[in-house]
C-alpha cells in the first residue's frame, strides 16, 4: 500500500457558533479562560464570540482555531 499525503475532507463537519462547554471540551480553554480574553479584548464580539437570545456567550468554533493558530 502507497503512503499518501493527508488531504484535508471538505466533507468535514464545521461547527459554528457553539456553547463553552464544548469549546473546554475539545479546545481545552475553560470558561473562565475565554471571559477573561473576551473581556480584555483579545477576541472580537461577532468574529468569536455572541450572545444568543437568551444572554449566553456562545463561540465561533473555527474563528477560535484561527486565533489559536495565529491565522488572524
Amino acid at each position: 500500500m502507497k503512503n499518501t499525503p493527508f488531504k484535508a475532507d471538505s466533507r468535514l463537519i464545521q461547527l459554528g457558533w457553539v456553547h463553552p462547554r464544548v469549546i473546554e471540551a475539545l479546545k481545552g480553554l475553560t470558561s473562565d479562560q475565554l471571559s477573561t480574553r473576551r473581556k480584555s479584548g483579545k477576541f472580537v464580539e461577532g468574529k468569536h464570540w455572541m450572545k444568543d437570545p437568551m444572554g449566553t456567550v456562545m463561540w465561533n468554533f473555527e474563528n477560535l482555531d484561527a486565533w489559536i493558530e495565529g491565522v488572524e
